[in-house]
């Protein structure tokens, strides 16, 4: 297992995101790679404002990898979905994550787009819609995997807590979807704080989804750094030793006390676990 942390590109500019780490973005690749991360997880809201080059050149210098793309801000500052009553806003929903795509082919294979608040909401759809909102979804979901396909990208589905979302809230939602979305790189991301809120218990869904998780976001309880809450890191993460789980553990929660505290908090309590 490999240790990663979200950070933010300068495309987004609103306050209070999920995301470690303060300063430039160069700074905070200097300061990911100084604390002892192995990657770092991008926060974008339009990748093509980015200067991809420039983003690769900095990555190569400081020895990163990219794990994952979030795409929580299209959602948190232009509110952009998936699925949504009003056409142009599903257009433009449709136009970013193509991007966002396209941007995680150019920083290579290993790199995973995700799908988490991006989706939208069953209730913003009109009363005669809803009835359909399922296969909506699973379109929209066939329709973006098929894409990322041609970029040889693979793309996660993010559970996602009930008062954020009111659709697919624990892993075994998630799995059904991707079962009938049917497409062999389109799997799981798990988050231990929305797991914490909506799975009956966290190991036995992480052994669940095993065969498609691809990735995993750290936080603790109260959605600060891991050791601050009250969850069970130690039985966690035994069992994703147990499943032979490889990918990345990504720290995103809750900037406090500051982006910087709670990152270095993140590295040395996830120390006694990962080597």
């Amino acid at each position: 297992m490999k240790l990663g942390c979200v950070i933010s590109t300068s495309d987004v500019i609103r306050k209070g995101p999920l995301a470690l780490l303060s300063g430039s973005f160069e700074e905070k690749l200097a300061k990911a790679k100084k604390m002892g991360y192995h990657g770092v997880e991008l926060m974008v809201r339009d990748p093509e404002l980015l200067n991809i080059d420039q983003i690769k050149s900095s990555l190569f210098h400081y020895g990163l990898e990219v794990p994952q793309i979030v795409t929580g801000e299209l959602y948190g500052m232009d509110g952009v979905a998936l699925v949504h009553p009003d056409p142009l806003v599903f257009q433009e929903a449709r136009r970013r994550i193509q991007a966002v795509i396209r941007f995680a082919g150019a920083l290579g294979a290993n790199t995973i787009v995700n799908i988490g608040r991006l989706r939208g909401r069953i209730d913003w759809l009109n009363a005669d819609v809803q009835p359909y909102a399922r296969q909506l979804f699973i379109e929209a979901f066939r329709e973006a995997a098929d894409y990322a396909a041609d970029y040889r990208v693979r793309v996660t589905l993010e559970p996602c807590n009930r008062y954020e979302l009111d659709f697919v809230h624990n892993a075994q939602d998630a799995l059904q979807v991707i079962s009938e979305v049917g497409r062999k790189n389109f799997g799981v991301m798990l988050d231990l704080f929305h797991m914490n809120i909506e799975d009956t218990s966290i190991e036995a869904s992480l052994r669940q989804a095993c065969p498609v998780l691809w990735h995993i976001h750290i936080a603790d309880s109260n959605r600060r750094a891991p050791g601050q809450g009250h969850l069970d890191f130690g039985s966690v993460l035994r069992t994703l030793i147990e499943i032979g789980y490889q990918g990345y553990l990504s720290g995103e929660m809750l900037p406090l006390p500051d982006p910087d505290t709670a990152a270095q908090q993140t590295v040395e309590f996830m120390r006694q676990w990962i080597h």
